[in-house]
């Protein structure tokens, strides 16, 4: 059929614990010679320079997996990309700063959404309109953020499974206050805690009373609320993620 696919060896853990065992062990050499050995019947069989990955589905942070993520997202179109980057556990410090870039590349689309609304010169539905848009697309965009980078429940539980840590002690380097399941009524908290939001409600109304300038004025000011908010909230959460790592990462090397 023509179709791309990857030769994984899997339980490569157990090889390497099982060789571990003779006086001669080098783990750079046994893990050469398994992909050598796999490559080697492959080619037997007719396949011209198999690609081999070498993971262990314990240790996805060892061996190739991160050569196997960034191989299928080098050959996968744009859009399958990023929906690949963000499926993908948050299991290394470098995975976790890339699914941060990744979700930044639409912050500013989200911002010209919200700046469009705003521009609508209609005063008073209006600024209710544009505030009620923004925190949509808050809510939607934060909960995204809070999946991808593992911060909710359920990923905090694999993850403290693999590390030996409790859900308790990994929760206990959060510090963004998005730490908890993300609703209207958190980001509605937080909004007042923004300046600029407080300047943007403010005179969206009353710009939206001057005909061309005041749509101008309030798209902008639309447009730079959303994209703070979302810089700021995406930059806490990535930290709090990599701290989450990090507290993992620490435990298993004890």
């Amino acid at each position: 059929m023509k179709k791309k696919f990857y030769f994984i060896r899997s339980k490569i853990d157990s090889n390497i614990e099982a060789e571990k065992r003779k006086k001669t062990f080098n783990e750079q050499q046994t893990l050469d010679l398994i992909r050598n050995d796999c490559i080697k019947g492959l080619e037997e069989i007719g396949l011209q320079s198999p690609s081999v990955f070498l993971i262990s589905c314990f240790e996805l942070s060892l061996y190739d997996f991160n050569h196997l993520e960034k191989t299928i997202e080098q050959e996968l179109p744009q859009y399958k990309r990023d929906v690949l980057m963000l499926a993908l556990p948050n299991i290394t410090l470098e995975i976790n700063e890339r699914k941060k870039k990744s979700l930044q590349k639409n912050i500013w689309k989200l911002a010209l959404l919200s700046a469009s609304v705003a521009a609508v010169p209609i005063p008073i539905l209006n600024a209710a309109a544009s505030i009620s848009v923004d925190v949509t697309i808050l809510v939607t965009e934060l909960k995204k953020y809070y999946n991808a980078f593992g911060l909710d429940p359920d990923s905090l539980q694999k993850l403290s499974d693999r590390s030996g840590k409790s859900v308790n002690e990994l929760k206990s380097v959060l510090k963004c206050p998005l730490n908890e399941e993300i609703t209207k009524d958190l980001v509605i908290k937080l909004l007042p805690n923004a300046s600029l939001f407080a300047v943007e409600t403010a005179a969206e109304y009353w710009l939206g009373l001057i005909p061309f300038l005041g749509s101008l004025v309030a798209g902008s000011l639309s447009f730079g609320t959303i994209f703070y908010m979302l810089m700021r909230c995406l930059n806490e959460l990535a930290k709090d993620a990599r701290n989450v790592l990090m507290a993992a990462l620490q435990s298993s090397v004890d």
